[in-house]
């Protein structure tokens, strides 16, 4: 025993001094890459813009770790927000030092709305005259809708790409949850309330096909035409090529033209060199996004403002993580903003697909009070479903790209009940002692009676009648015509004009306009919100997201998406106000 608890000790001991000592390496590197800043940030001449965004851009720029901790070092890349890669595209189309931009090609992860948003500026920046070259050994199908704006698209000879088309396969956990002895008891209003499904069923329901139907052929027509449009081909040819893959292999992309050419990066660098006039023996200075960043104009916060409060990413209680909409942070942030004579107007900017009810009525609440006092408009991102739509309803207007996903208007919640897990599969049994009829009562461990079932679905039955109500309110329309479109059923942001839960197609940019109309503003600022998380609570989510990649690492990217959706039951307790699924558009 004595050495055993030696082995403790020791293990303990252990992992004190390696996250001591971890903590120290952190902040010497962030300190020396503070160091390192050059105080000189002036572009020089014949530059191009290296635009990488294959990886997940959030809407809202993110200090580095450096930063916050008061070290310097600059924004990383891939904390660059949305709003601020736009508006340096849009600095870069007036800068004379930049002659075009270079777009990578990869594996992007980003939404299809983001990259409406990236697509659109890059547009406005082709107007100049100034040139968009697009290269990479491999493009996704993401990747490729955003380089499909460039004057040229290289791809390596020895490369690929995938241009599928758009369809979500979907796995169903009831079968492994049997075998697991999980019994999940849903409780739900919604026909298309398809979020439950996974764990209810074997297979997908005709109300759920019905909808993801409706919604890949809306965004596969956008798709079409936008892309037959930019490669000056018609819509039939473009149809042809991805239904018969015919545009895998590069050369084959090439004769459907796809893509340009064939080449390697020294040939596509070579071309960019001629293209601003830099010899061949000569570096070509690409700047990249973190780098052009420093030389933006500093925007000062004197003067009117109006407030871009980013709701990014699942609705949870209390502050949140990094990537979450934490109500607690998200309502002060609101009410800061109310109370701020600075802040003539509010843009809620919302990019998520809802999770707590409870949370989201918060931060709906505080949306009311702001909007007594100024104009409140809606700009939606990627998804702005379910809680994420509950949040936004009373907005004075509703901005959504044409493949924004948002509706969801329905409420759900789960319970599993593992009593059979517990007692057949690991000989573990519990007992209870109570005065009343439901004094013991707990989840997870044993099956709900009548009474606790009913007790459950009177919340959930609340609190869609409330949902049902908030729109009805908020977009000015009769109670029961909401309840024609709502049931979970999701939409396009095409589709959302149509039914009426959007008022218009367009961006950021076109909101904050609206918004400057509004309040009748001609000069002033914008400023993006919420502030950063306090570097306790930054740390924190940090280390789970560590504790995720690393759990990825070791079983692989699908099976950890199994186990993430597994593990989500646990966090369903209580009323649920969340979009079906990831649908991967």
């Amino acid at each position: 025993m004595l050495k055993f608890l030696k082995y403790v000790f020791a293990t303990i001991v252990g992992l004190f001094l390696f996250c001591f000592i971890s903590l120290f390496l952190l902040i010497g590197i962030i300190a020396v890459a503070g160091g390192s800043k050059k105080d000189d940030n002036k572009l020089e001449a014949n530059s191009v813009l290296r635009l990488d965004v294959n990886h997940h851009v959030a809407e809202k720029s993110q200090e580095s770790l450096g930063e916050q901790l008061g070290f310097g070092g600059g924004k990383e890349a891939d904390g660059i927000g949305l709003y601020d890669i736009c508006e340096m595209i849009k600095e870069a189309t007036k800068d004379n030092k930049i002659k075009g931009i270079y777009l990578p090609l990869g594996i992007n992860p980003n939404g299809l709305a983001t990259i409406e948003v990236l697509r659109n500026q890059l547009k406005e920046f082709k107007k100049s005259g100034k040139f968009i070259y697009a290269y990479g050994e491999y493009a996704n199908q993401k990747s490729y809708y955003l380089a499909a704006v460039a004057d040229k698209i290289y791809l390596n000879p020895n490369g690929g790409m995938e241009v599928p088309g758009f369809g979500r396969e979907i796995m169903y956990y009831k079968g492994a949850l049997e075998k697991l002895g999980v019994e999940v008891q849903d409780f739900h209003c919604g026909a298309f309330k398809s979020a439950i499904e996974p764990y209810l069923r074997d297979k997908m329901s005709d109300p759920n096909r019905e909808q993801l139907t409706s919604i890949y052929g809306d965004v596969y027509s956008q798709f079409l035409t936008n892309v037959a449009a930019d490669r000056k081909m018609d819509t039939a040819t473009l149809s042809d090529i991805i239904n018969n893959l015919k545009a895998t292999l590069p050369q084959e992309a090439k004769e459907v033209k796809m893509i340009d050419e064939t080449a390697y990066y020294d040939e596509v660098e070579t071309a960019m060199k001629e293209k601003v006039g830099v010899k061949k023996k000569d570096d070509l200075n690409l700047v990249d996004i973190d780098k052009y960043s420093e030389t933006m104009p500093v925007n000062t916060e004197a003067g009117s403002k109006i407030a871009v409060l980013c709701a990014d990413g699942e609705i949870v209680d209390g502050k949140g993580g990094e990537e979450q909409v934490g109500s607690e942070r998200f309502a002060k942030a609101v009410a800061d903003l109310r109370k701020d004579d600075k802040v003539k107007a509010i843009v809620l900017r919302v990019n998520s697909p809802g999770g707590s009810a409870l949370a989201s009525d918060v931060m709906w609440r505080e949306l009311v009070l702001a909007k007594k006092e100024k104009p409140l408009i809606i700009s939606f991102g990627d998804v702005a479903a379910s809680g994420g739509y509950y949040i936004a309803c009373l907005g004075d207007r509703i901005f959504a790209q044409p493949n924004t996903i948002t509706g969801s208007i329905g409420v759900f919640g789960l319970i599993p009940n593992a009593k059979k897990l517990l007692n057949d599969k690991l000989g573990i049994t519990t007992d209870k002692v109570s005065v009343t009829k439901h004094g013991a009562f707990s989840l997870g461990t044993n099956p709900l009676d009548e009474q606790e079932k009913a007790m459950v679905q009177k919340s959930i039955e609340r609190t869609y009648r409330e949902f049902k109500e908030r729109v009805a309110e908020g977009r000015k329309k009769d109670t029961a015509y909401i309840e024609s479109i709502a049931q979970g059923h999701v939409y396009t942001g095409t589709q959302g004009i149509k039914n009426g839960l959007v008022d218009e197609i367009g961006g950021l940019d076109q909101a904050i306009a609206y918004a400057a109309k509004q309040a009748n503003l001609k000069d002033y600022k914008v400023k993006l919100y919420p502030g950063e998380l306090s570097l306790k609570d930054r740390l924190s989510s940090r280390f789970g997201k560590m504790k995720a990649d690393l759990v990825k690492s070791e079983i692989g990217e699908e099976q950890y998406k199994v186990y993430k959706t597994l593990e989500t039951i646990s966090h369903y307790y209580g009323v649920q106000m969340r979009m079906p699924m990831e649908m991967g558009l």
